[in-house]
């Protein structure tokens, strides 16, 4: 069989859906790069490869269907409509990303994130697509009286009810997260339940995505676990900067007034060392308690750039530590005993006799 028999046994819509796959095929690396998303995604180039892996597949079956028809045409058909609803809800938030979504400058990057509007219209694009992919398949297949059957839709209808408690709860707490406001991408939150310090890269209808500002890994948290947690949001403090603050146990024996001059010092050495701490704002230097062997003398001071509170962090116990060596004050809590007066002195030999 020649290319002239071959292309006469195609009909319009075979040619149709070789057209489809072979420019999904050419712009696979289009489709998947393309856009710039919110956050970089280490997994696009696989990403890629499985999206030509499918149209080549779909393209293998559709050839094979032109000699064999029995079910193979169908199960090209359906892998080409769920492939064709796929990019068509892609390039839908895409749109959607650009009409209501927002931009910010996250760690000196430009990027664009989702918003309440963005993830609504989005998800009854999905629920759309979803329903109209089921109804060409239902067609593709010549299985039409199923939707006569008001038993698979009831089926249907009980496994969504059935399953809700698994996906309601994050898709809510999701948009509620979107709709407030509070914590978006670019934020930084404390969640010491759990265990969290880090900047908001994206908020989804399933999860937000943090990078931790510890180790500066990826952190995914479910939307409804972080909503029943505490979140502190530092980078929506006061206009002056983010207020932290640093304790040092300091032994007795030192004058407040060498202290607060100590203290003074390690924020101007910390200042030079980092430029997050803002130097434009004197820290305050309190004295927060005065326990059993040392007193906790507090110095709060503020943050310019939040990103690097833990390079200030480090710059300020560095400066404390290198000038308390200078200065001969030791920054070690001291264990410090003293034997009362009314102690009987030969309480502790009766006890070693025993």
């Amino acid at each position: 069989m020649n290319f002239q028999d071959l292309y006469d046994q195609l009909s319009t819509l075979d040619i149709a859906i070789f057209g489809i796959n072979l420019l999904l095929l050419i712009f696979s690396r289009w489709i998947v790069y393309g856009f710039n998303k919110p956050i970089a995604d280490a997994n696009k180039e696989a990403k890629l490869w499985t999206l030509r892996a499918v149209n080549v597949l779909l393209l293998i079956m559709q050839l094979i269907a032109i000699f064999e028809t029995k079910y193979i045409r169908q199960i090209s058909l359906t892998g080409l409509t769920l492939l064709f609803a796929f990019v068509l809800v892609y390039f839908f938030q895409i749109f959607l990303l650009h009409k209501f979504g927002r931009t910010k400058e996250i760690e000196s990057e430009t990027v664009r994130y989702e918003t309440y509007q963005s993830e609504i219209f989005g998800l009854l694009g999905i629920v759309l697509a979803l329903i109209v992919s089921v109804l060409v398949i239902i067609n593709i297949w010549g299985i039409t009286d199923w939707l006569q059957a008001t038993s698979v839709l009831g089926g249907i209808l009980l496994l969504i009810y059935s399953t809700k408690d698994v996906w309601a709860p994050d898709q809510i707490n999701g948009l509620m997260l979107l709709y407030n406001g509070d914590v978006e991408p670019g934020s930084v939150v404390k969640v010491d339940e759990l265990g969290l310090l880090g900047v908001t890269l994206r908020i989804t209808l399933i999860q937000v995505v943090f990078r931790d500002l510890r180790g500066g890994h990826r952190v995914i948290v479910p939307n409804s676990k972080l909503r029943n947690s505490r979140i502190d949001i530092l980078t929506k403090g006061p206009g002056s900067g983010l207020r932290q603050f640093a304790d040092f146990k300091i032994g007795y024996g030192h004058t407040s007034e060498t202290i607060e001059k100590f203290l003074q010092t390690v924020w101007e050495a910390a200042c030079e060392m980092e430029a997050a701490i803002n130097n434009e704002k004197s820290p305050a230097i309190k004295l927060q308690e005065a326990g059993d062997h040392a007193i906790t003398w507090r110095m709060v001071y503020s943050l310019k750039n939040v990103y690097r509170l833990i390079s200030a962090q480090c710059a300020i116990n560095r400066a404390a530590y290198d000038l308390s060596l200078q200065e001969n004050i030791g920054l070690n809590t001291p264990l410090t005993h003293e034997v009362s007066i009314h102690e009987k002195p030969e309480v502790i030999p009766h006890i070693i006799k025993k």
